[in-house]
């Protein structure tokens, strides 16, 4: 089964998308579950809970800034306070139940890199993000592999025909988001798609700066 584990709402306010959107795409390429991790709020996640199409799975979750940058806190249904270090958020992830996964570690302005991931009890590591470089992609599938950690895959997508585009791999006897969970943290999953272009990632990351410098020079 392929499931797209991090696609955004318009919630995060950095986007316009969608529900109905994403779900017309994901049934349009055939993905079993998705997780909808908005910036910093879960509401996306329990509207898609909801409202997703019969057989749909929908893995609830958030993409936490923390003070060391961003960690996907997936399989909860409570927020996560932002802006706290590492550690303090991770605790509060397995506190509501959830898992933490270290959320494209070597992105340069929002990625935790490799000396806070290693330095913390993270469940999983994204290893294969759609809005990543190829490079910084497979940077995080080595330090995952070096620290024997879970991975997951996801598309990141702000817009619908980015949706898919990195996907993780489940079995298709998985059927609930618990079930997704289980796989992930044995390691029973793979990864499947592809990054940014060089092309891609100079025009993402100069219109990233520019609304960065707007935002007063802070995280999302």
């Amino acid at each position: 089964m392929r499931a797209d584990l991090h696609i955004h709402t318009h919630h995060s306010g950095d986007n316009s998308q969608k529900l109905e959107e994403i779900f017309r795409e994901v049934q349009r390429q055939g993905l079993g579950a998705v997780a909808i991790c908005d910036h910093n709020t879960i509401r996306g996640s329990l509207e898609a809970e909801k409202l997703a199409p019969e057989g749909l799975i929908v893995l609830k979750g958030i993409e936490v800034t923390s003070d060391d940058g961003h960690i996907l806190a997936l399989n909860l249904s409570e927020d996560v306070p932002r802006g706290r270090s590492a550690g303090e958020t991770i605790d509060i992830i397995h506190s509501l139940g959830g898992i933490a996964v270290a959320a494209h570690p070597f992105r340069m302005w929002s990625g935790l890199g490799r000396s806070v991931i290693e330095a913390n009890p993270f469940d999983a590591i994204e290893v294969l993000n759609g809005r990543n470089t190829n490079k910084g992609n497979q940077k995080s599938m080595k330090l995952a592999s070096r620290l024997d950690k879970p991975f997951t895959g996801g598309s990141d997508a702000h817009k619908p025909d980015s949706i898919g585009e990195a996907l993780t791999i489940f079995a298709d006897d998985c059927v609930s988001a618990s079930d997704l969970v289980k796989a992930i943290l044995a390691k029973q999953v793979e990864v499947q798609g592809k990054g940014r272009s060089k092309k891609e990632t100079l025009s993402y990351g100069s219109k990233s700066i520019a609304k960065w410098m707007s935002r007063g020079m802070k995280r999302l």
